[in-house]
């Protein structure tokens, strides 16, 4: 029997329908992930992170879903538009997080590198993610920052599979791009479930007639009435 080799669409289209889109860098990786490649940048003016920041969560998505020769990836899914704006919305929750993500990861770098992350060549960048990618945080990762190397990771996971797959009028899956990679239908009208996305999941409200109590012919034998 010849195997079939392996497709990122269709994992990726499997694990996001059976498990909420959770990937890890592992996984990735076998696809020749953490090769983040340029596209043309586009115009847009950051709202809950500033420049420097937006601009490393920007090369971070990239790299954790990076474009390949057949399908796209963050970039193209412009996930950083949605992050950004997320964290205005309904991840404000996380922002805080991230300022203090952010800091505490450029200050591994400097240690590990020798240089804050923007400023590492590719290949060190790719040498600073992967060396987080670790049940516990590596050495160098600051022992005051208010979260750990992983849980950092799995917040710019998690965000970048949302920002890949939910509904484009959060700001990325930029023309359906996420969508189109797996294949999904399109949008749903009762909401999907996540990663299309968790927040999406409201049923519109119901109206009702107003109640009123039953006045016709039998209703000396429905409410007891002589």
């Amino acid at each position: 029997m010849t195997s079939k080799p392996f497709s990122r669409r269709s994992f990726l289209s499997n694990t996001a329908r059976a498990t909420g889109g959770v990937i890890t860098l592992g996984v990735l990786s076998r696809t020749g992930a953490i090769d983040a490649q340029e596209t043309p940048p586009f115009e847009y003016t950051w709202q809950n992170l500033d420049a420097r920041q937006g601009r490393t969560v920007d090369a971070l998505t990239r790299m954790i879903m990076p474009s390949d020769d057949n399908d796209p990836g963050a970039a193209e899914a412009r996930v950083i538009v949605y992050i950004d704006r997320a964290l205005g919305s309904h991840r404000a929750e996380y922002k805080e997080s991230y300022v203090s993500g952010l800091a505490a990861f450029d200050r591994y770098c400097q240690l590990s590198h020798e240089a804050g992350f923007l400023d590492l060549d590719t290949r060190n960048q790719r040498r600073a993610l992967m060396g987080i990618d670790r049940a516990r945080s590596p050495r160098n990762w600051p022992d005051d920052a208010p979260m750990g190397a992983r849980d950092f990771l799995r917040m710019l996971v998690t965000h970048t599979m949302e920002g890949m797959f939910s509904d484009p009028s959060y700001g990325g899956n930029y023309r359906e791009t996420g969508w189109k990679l797996i294949r999904f239908p399109g949008r749903a009208a009762f909401g999907y479930d996540p990663p299309f996305s968790e927040f999406d999941m409201t049923i519109p409200e119901i109206e009702y007639p107003e109640w009123k109590p039953y006045d016709g012919p039998m209703k000396s034998r429905i409410v007891g009435e002589a």
